[in-house]
């Protein structure tokens, strides 16, 4: 399945790639005229003041999502941030971790407290 995809991504691209060789002129002045590069005075002023303007707040947007993707709990449906689980490649927040005394458990979470377990037998010997 994946196979035919790409094969099709492939045409696809292709297509584009002769479309915009054949009319390049009429997709090039249409795209500068819709971002706003050919329609201020000087070079590129209306696609930075307005279009371009928008790119580094999806930079920023997306750097702060990265950053809580790698410091969320790894417990599954959990959107809390975590702390390092000793001995383990997890992380587990307050509730989750094995450390906590709480009734607040999920069934994923035995993975992270026998991984746990096992380090804490591995410190004693």
């Amino acid at each position: 399945m994946k196979r035919w995809i790409k094969l099709g991504l492939g045409i696809a691209l292709v297509g584009f790639l002769i479309l915009v060789a054949v009319f390049g002129t009429d997709s090039s002045h249409w795209f500068l005229r819709y971002t706003g590069a050919n329609a201020e005075s000087g070079t590129w002023y209306g696609f930075w003041s307005g279009f371009g303007g928008a790119i580094p707040d999806f930079l920023i947007l997306g750097s702060i999502i990265t950053v809580y993707r790698h410091h969320n709990c790894h417990v599954k449906g959990c959107l809390r941030l975590g702390k390092p689980v000793e001995g383990t490649p997890y992380l587990a927040c307050p509730a989750h971790h094995p450390a906590h005394e709480g009734d607040k458990r999920s069934v994923s979470e035995e993975i992270i407290v026998l991984a746990h377990k096992a380090h804490l037998e591995r410190e004693a010997s």
